[in-house]
């Protein structure tokens, strides 16, 4: 029944993925948190390993993702130059910290950020004319990356959420935007799942079957299906008008983060 119900929230992950580039973690996350203590984990471990799976499985999430946006040209590669190598160190070094922070403060942190940004994005939805896009330089591209970085470890997610408004702010249009967040989730998603491999290696009461802060069942089951529904994700993205996207978005963020306050 626990690997069926990975396999559930892979394939809604996975969608949700492809549709707004963000990796599916904010819907991996809190779900994990309910079905790994049925597994085993212990609770003081439990948001350091539901955020180090979330990140393992984004990884391959974030390639089918990605490549079928690159087929419809939404991937821009100006942002590898800087942003990508920038966030993935940052999150590579958060990832590794984070983990030793109390389960309650990071849940708090992951639904505030959550909330922050679905207002933001349904304030620009309303918004009947684009505002004018700040330039795009290297040192813009670097601190962006830090940032980001730093706050997709906290929260376990792909950074699509994050990077998909700042490259929004940027002149990107939101499909291009949303295109190009599922290409940096991918090296981001690495970085991190490395550092949550690395800090969960230091515990010795971990459950079987897992990889530091990886658990590899859950892992496994959500793989096998978002890797295949985030293809149909990504089809929806390049079809439907930048509002309704934007729109839908926001309301998406606004639901996570209003679950995790009253988790």
């Amino acid at each position: 029944m626990l690997f069926l119900a990975y396999l559930i929230i892979g394939a809604i992950a996975g969608f949700f993925a492809g549709l707004f580039g963000i990796g599916g973690g904010t819907i991996i996350v809190p779900m994990l948190l309910l079905l790994l203590p049925q597994a085993g984990v212990p609770d003081a471990q439990l948001m350091a390993m539901a955020l180090g799976t979330s990140f393992a499985t984004i990884v391959f999430t974030s390639i089918s993702s990605a490549w079928q946006h690159h087929k419809f040209g939404n991937v821009d590669l100006r942002v590898f130059r800087f942003f990508v190598p920038a966030l993935m160190a940052s999150v590579f070094v958060f990832g590794y910290l984070v983990s030793g922070l109390p389960k309650a403060k990071l849940m708090k942190m992951f639904a505030a950020m959550m909330l922050l940004l679905a207002i933001k994005m349904l304030i620009a939805s309303k918004q009947k004319t684009a505002p004018l896009a700040k330039p795009l330089t290297a040192r813009v591209q670097i601190i962006a990356g830090v940032v980001i970085g730093a706050l997709s470890s906290f929260a376990g997610i792909g950074g699509g959420a994050f990077i998909v408004p700042f490259l929004n702010s940027r002149g990107f249009e939101m499909k291009r935007a949303i295109g190009t967040s599922s290409a940096c989730g991918v090296l981001l998603a690495i970085g991190a799942t490395i550092g949550f491999m690395l800090s969960g290696s230091r515990f010795a009461d971990m459950p079987a079957y897992s990889i530091g802060f990886v658990y590899l069942p859950a892992f496994i089951g959500i793989v096998c299906a978002s890797v295949v529904t985030s293809r149909f994700g990504a089809m929806a993205a390049n079809r439907l008008p930048v509002s309704v996207l934007k729109k839908a978005f926001g309301a998406f963020l606004c639901c996570v983060a209003v679950m995790m306050f009253f988790k």
